[in-house]
């Protein structure tokens, strides 16, 4: 069984979850990991930011958990298209705006690890053959796990230091 590939995405999306919480850390350490985010943005916080990912976690863990038990899951969500994107992430902001930030923090940790484990069950060819899951219409299991993952935590920092700029480095 081949996982060069899929280490290297484990490894891509453990540096990049590390950073992104050392950037919260830090963020912390200089008092301002409740300040309100300069702009306009959809995410107000650091905590919004970190539930985005956290319901993007929780949207691929559903479509993993359909779609390997034979199903056909809704594609970004029920009642979204890929295009509507804007709309689901209103929605998915306004499903955590009464959580803590140490809630989203301690379920997000949970999230990630989760979504490493469900990379290390699969070898190379079932996470990057577009064909290998039909539920994935044409694009690999990967690409999701990575979009999720990595590229992700990557967008969440740019978006904390975009938001916070006077202090905060990447």
């Amino acid at each position: 069984m081949a996982t060069e590939q899929r280490d290297a995405l484990i490894r891509r999306n453990d540096e990049e979850f590390a950073q992104l919480r050392e950037l919260v850390e830090r963020v912390r350490a200089d008092g301002r990991i409740d300040e309100e985010f300069a702009g306009d943005a959809r995410d107000r916080n650091v905590r919004d930011v970190l539930a985005h990912l956290l319901a993007w976690h929780l949207l691929l863990e559903g479509w993993y958990e359909e779609g390997m038990i034979g199903g056909s899951p809704a594609l970004p969500a029920d009642g979204y298209t890929w295009r509507e994107l804007d709309a689901l992430n209103a929605v998915l902001h306004e499903r955590y705006q009464h959580a803590t930030l140490s809630d989203i923090e301690y379920r997000l940790d949970l999230s990630h690890a989760g979504l490493q484990r469900l990379l290390r069950t699969h070898s190379d060819e079932e996470l990057f053959d577009a064909e290998a899951y039909p539920w994935t219409r044409g694009s690999h299991l990967g690409e999701f796990c990575l979009e999720c993952g990595g590229n992700h935590y990557a967008w969440a920092r740019r978006a904390i230091t975009t938001g916070l700029p006077a202090r905060v480095t990447p």
